[in-house]
């Protein structure tokens, strides 16, 4: 299965609208691979939606991002070619009003085995323990010797996720495994950027 990450811009004040439509094109033909939709909350543009795609090729790709460029509103699309590290819990993805963060971790190549390996090793502690959903990593070709990586995960509210943070955790948690691996894969990354967004639409039921 392809993935491809897309960062559609919209005409002004138009990307609810961009994201119900291409929500209602139907989940065949070339809209089959629109997996997710979502737009800003904290940290991107309002003009501007972020939609995951999966297909089984690079043809049925391109006619996703076609079917995506003719709604009305849509002005331009970038796409990001990735490759699934783990994609861990698809079907969370749903409008539900939570928050779900799209997170690129760059991290230096020497590095990339040691970051998967402590960010999966990791996860099912982390959920258990805050609260939150991992939907999956991905990550993009190598350029210049880093490697970015693309999490989506859920958190009920911004406060979920602020207490999400190893280091806000309690003095209790501080030894905790998954603490302690997310705090060492820090040391594998060169930058970090996250837009904090919500679910306008996800896979089809």
């Amino acid at each position: 299965m392809l993935t491809e990450y897309l960062t559609l811009a919209t005409a002004p004040n138009r990307a609810r609208d961009v994201a119900t439509a291409i929500a209602a094109l139907p989940r065949r033909g070339p809209a089959a691979g629109i997996e997710a939709g979502f737009t800003a909350m904290i940290g991107g543009s309002i003009n501007a939606l972020h939609l995951l795609l999966r297909a089984g090729d690079a043809t049925a790709l391109d006619a996703a991002a076609q079917a995506i460029l003719s709604v009305d509103g849509a002005l331009q699309v970038t796409r990001q070619p990735l490759t699934p590290v783990q994609e861990r819990n698809l079907p969370a993805l749903a409008p539900d009003g939570a928050m779900y963060t799209n997170r690129w971790f760059h991290v230096r190549d020497a590095g990339t085995d040691a970051f998967e390996a402590d960010t999966l090793a990791a996860w099912d502690a982390f959920e258990a323990g805050t609260d939150t959903q991992v939907v999956g990593l991905w990550k993009a070709p190598a350029q210049d010797g880093v490697t970015a990586y693309l999490l989506i995960a859920r958190y009920a509210d911004l406060a979920a996720w602020d207490a999400s943070r190893f280091w806000n955790r309690g003095a209790e948690d501080q030894t905790a495994d998954w603490v302690e691996r997310f705090r060492r894969r820090r040391e594998q990354m060169t930058d970090s950027s996250v837009i904090a967004t919500t679910c306008l639409f996800g896979p089809a039921r």
